[in-house]
């Protein structure tokens, strides 16, 4: 008997029995969405959850030719999976009935995770304020070890090239202390600390080692840069 045939059938014999008085329990219809729902909500007790995420669970639609089901006792759920689950699950959905049907809903997961991401276009120079900058969480598997986290690394910086609108920051899009910038020299010695100006002679980004001209004496010499158009030399 084909599906169609089998679900006409069962709605038949439902709705036959509600005229008759007969208590068949549940007897109830299940469209897509609603196995669909039902799937998820199977999974989701199951899914071990980071603090430093936002869980997404959703289920990939099924065939929209499928047509509703009924089923008169409470549908079955199970996985050859183990919990605790984290990518995929495939979900069986029974129907036991003496006319049974079985459906097989694969439900996704994805731990999402914050990344900062231009909150507008940007253009090349530009100075990176705070209304520039926006929050997004994005799937683990779409995060890069290039893309900048911290968010006082990217207020004052400016855009090496043209930023687009929600795409994520990494090192190569800006710069801290730029080539042709006025930046503080901060020079230790011991307990003595010592500030004066000088002029980049190239970019350079938070940790990295750059050339720097001392606008007093005109020497060239490798700072670290620590803030923007901020750098350190040790004594």
């Amino acid at each position: 008997m084909s599906l169609l045939k089998k679900t006409h059938y069962i709605q038949f014999f439902c709705l036959f029995a509600y005229f008759i008085g007969v208590d068949y329990g549940y007897c109830q219809q299940y469209d897509n969405k609603t196995l669909e729902q039902s799937a998820i909500a199977f999974v989701e007790p199951n899914v071990e959850q980071d603090p430093d995420s936002q869980l997404s669970i959703t289920a990939i639609p099924l065939d929209s030719r499928i047509p509703a089901r009924d089923c008169q006792s409470p549908l079955q759920y199970s996985t050859a999976m183990t919990p605790p689950f984290d990518t995929q699950v495939t979900v069986q959905v029974r129907c036991n009935d003496t006319l049974s049907w079985t459906q097989y809903v694969h439900v996704r997961i994805d731990h999402l995770y914050p990344i900062l991401v231009s909150a507008t276009m940007l253009e090349k120079g530009r100075v990176i304020q705070d209304e520039d900058v926006k929050i997004e969480y994005q799937p683990k598997r779409f995060r890069r070890v290039s893309y900048i986290e911290d968010k006082s690394i990217l207020i004052g910086s400016r855009s090496k090239r043209n930023i687009r609108e929600g795409q994520a920051f990494t090192q190569a899009h800006i710069c801290m202390v730029c080539k042709g910038d006025t930046v503080i020299i901060i020079a230790k010695s011991g307990g003595l600390v010592i500030k004066t100006q000088g002029e980049a002679q190239q970019d350079g980004n938070r940790g990295e080692l750059i050339n720097i001209k001392n606008s007093r004496s005109g020497k060239t010499l490798r700072a670290r840069v620590i803030e923007v158009e901020t750098v350190e030399v040790n004594l």
